[in-house]
Formats: structure tokens, C-alpha cells, sequence
């Protein structure tokens, strides 16, 4: 929404008069000085405060530049009707990886980036103007290590000697190769093949892999044609999301930011309301990105997103990840705790939307 110049018709509901008494209003501003009777003295104050109001609202009426990943944010806070009556414009671009939203809040053409834990901690270490603001959360389970139905792998164990597709630097390889270790079975015992995570998947359904370890969408794309999970993110990697902002953002527009994590926690709590929510979500984001409408219901039935204020577990759980990225030779390790900003938890305070027709 952007704001207008107000004009002598708006001046009336401006300081809360009775649009009939317009004329009069004029009139009284005309005749002042001396003999001011004090119903004008008392009008005036009232003029002068709504004046005041306006002038603050047009200034903080910015644009809030916020970078999405495949309408993952914007259709949940469509579906839930949350973005009714903004008090500035709201800008979405869409990315289909983090990597791009990271940099782009780099480049400050981003004020807001929602993406995962490891491009903003890679950024971090290059000591980029970024912050993190909040945390995204969702169920485990949707990050996972597949293999095909029929296939003869039944356990970590089993990898020995087998091709398994990965993507470096992300959730995927800190899944596996964590996995693994904890498995006991030495990473080089396994030939790894570095693919996205939409190439992976395919690799696997044409048996060019042995396994992959992959994210939502793809597991349960990968389950509902049969697929078996040898090991979930649960117990052995953070895998956390991040809303992140730039510094300079955070400076300059703090009352938007507020009020962004705001109707976006209202979002995610309607949507785990009801499976109804969740279905009416996953439907509009289906919609948005043609993609599979069933898919996206069991996927997001289960993943029951929320969103959360950064709390001192926050860059405990990161410098897990900086650490394991570092001993990968990706990045070198630093304090991931500098990254981390808790001055919004008064915007992510429990809140929920309201149902809609």
C-alpha cells in the first residue's frame, strides 16, 4: 500500500470531524487570530495532530523488499489473509535456492531474505552485513537419507561401496556425511556424486544412484512412489531456516521488519490451526508453482512450519554447522554467534490470523 497526499475532502476524517462540517472547518481556518473561539483553538489542536500523524506515516510509509524462495512465504500469508492493510509496500522476489537470496542481502537488494542455515553462514564468514532475525522450524523428517523401494540397502551400513548423490554445502551433505560418521562407515567407502536436489531425485528414480539425502519437496515426492528413509535430520543435524535481514534494513526499517515477522508468524500459526489451513496453503502455493496439489498437502501436513525469535540455542546450533562446513574445507569457522540478532522477539510473540471463508 502506498500512501496519498490528503486533501481538504480527507480533512474532516483526518482529525475526526463529521464529513458535514467540511465547509465549516475551511471556514474556521480562514477567520482566525484574535477572537479564536476555543471549539477552533480545540479544532486546530486536533488538525495539527492529525498533521503530525500524517507526516510521520508518510515517512515511514518505505518499501519493505523481502526475498522468497518458490512462494514458500508469500502463499502462506496469502492463503492466510495476513496481508491485508500493509503500512507500506511489500516487494516479493522470488528465488528457487538460498544461495541467490543470501547474496542478494549482501548486495542490499534484498531487506529481507527466508532461506536455510548454511548461505547465510557462509556469508558470515566472509563477515557479509547481514543479520539473523528469526528462526524458521519445521518437522525433521522432511530432511532425510532415500533410497528406492526394491533396493538391498536396509541400513547406514549397507553404503558401503555405493553411489550416493549430494549437494555440497547444504543440508544434504551435512546430513549424509554426519549420518555416516556416526554410522562408522568412512565417507570415502562410498562414491559421492555432487547433484541438486531436483537432479538427485531423478538420479535415483533412474537407479544412476544407490541414495540420496534430500529435502522437501523431494522426500515425499520420493515416498509417495515408494521410497524408504534410512535416516532423518532428527538427532544429527540442526538443519535450521533463517529470516534474515541486512544491517542496513535493520537500521532503516525496523517498524516494517516488526511488522512482517508479525503477519508472518500469524501465518504459520493459522496454517497448523486446522488441516484445513494446511490444505488451503498448500493448495495456493500448488497454484503458484503448478506444482503437484497432493504433494504439497502431505508435505506441508507434516513439516507444520513455524517461526520463532532467536534465542540463545539459536548460534549454539549454527557453530554446529559453521564447525562441520569448516571441517569440509568450505568455509573457515568463526563465531557464528556474531550473525545473530534477538532484538525482534517482541514482534514473534504468539499471535494467531483469523479463519478464513
Amino acid at each position: 500500500m502506498r500512501y496519498r497526499y490528503f486533501t481538504d475532502d480527507l480533512l474532516p476524517l483526518m482529525v475526526g470531524l463529521p464529513t458535514n462540517t467540511a465547509e465549516t472547518a475551511r471556514a474556521d481556518r480562514l477567520e482566525m487570530p484574535e477572537q479564536a473561539s476555543g471549539a477552533n483553538v480545540r479544532y486546530l489542536t486536533k488538525l495539527a495532530a492529525g498533521l503530525a500523524a500524517l507526516l510521520c506515516l508518510t515517512a515511514n510509509a518505505q518499501t519493505l523488499v523481502v526475498g522468497d524462495q518458490s512462494y514458500n512465504a508469500q502463499a502462506v500469508m496469502e492463503a492466510a489473509g495476513v496481508l491485508d492493510d500493509l503500512p507500506y509496500t511489500l516487494e516479493w522476489k522470488q528465488f528457487t535456492a538460498g544461495s541467490p537470496v543470501a547474496e542478494a542481502l549482501n548486495t542490499n537488494s534484498l531487506d529481507i531474505g527466508l532461506l536455510g542455515d548454511a548461505p547465510v553462514l557462509f556469508l558470515g564468514a566472509l563477515g557479509a552485513p547481514i543479520k539473523v532475525i528469526a528462526i524458521s522450524r519445521q518437522n525433521l523428517d522432511g530432511v532425510a537419507i532415500l533410497v528406492k523401494k526394491d533396493s538391498s540397502i536396509h541400513s547406514l551400513a549397507d553404503l558401503k561401496g555405493k553411489r550416493a548423490a549430494i549437494w555440497k554445502g547444504s543440508w544434504s551433505q551435512q546430513l549424509l556425511l554426519t549420518a555416516l560418521d556416526k554410522a562408522g562407515v568412512p565417507k570415502d567407502s562410498l562414491e559421492l556424486r555432487y547433484l541438486s536436489a531436483l537432479d538427485a531425485s531423478h538420479a535415483l528414480e533412474g537407479g544412476s544412484v544407490d541414495v540420496i539425502a534430500t529435502w522437501e519437496p523431494y522426500v515425499t515426492q520420493q515416498e509417495r512412489q515408494g521410497a524408504r528413509v534410512l535416516a532423518t535430520a532428527d538427532g544429527l543435524i540442526p538443519a535450521q531456516s533463517f529470516v534474515a535481514a541486512s544491517t542496513k534494513a535493520v537500521d532503516t526499517k525496523r517498524a516494517q521488519i516488526s511488522d512482517f515477522l508479525q503477519r508472518l508468524k500469524k501465518a504459520r500459526d493459522w496454517t497448523r490451526q486446522s488441516p484445513a489451513n494446511a490444505d488451503a496453503y498448500a493448495d495456493a502455493w500448488a497454484k503458484r508453482t503448478r506444482a503437484d496439489a497432493d504433494i504439497a498437502r502431505a508435505w506441508f501436513a507434516r513439516a507444520r512450519t513455524t517461526v520463532e525469535s532467536v534465542t540463545a540455542q539459536s548460534p549454539v546450533e549454527a557453530q554446529k554447522t559453521v564447525d562441520f562446513f569448516a571441517s569440509q574445507g568450505l568455509v573457515k569457522s568463526y563465531p557464528a554467534a556474531k550473525l545473530f540478532d534477538d532484538s525482534f522477539a517482541a514482534a514473534l510473540q504468539p499471535a494467531v490470523a483469523k479463519t478464513q471463508p
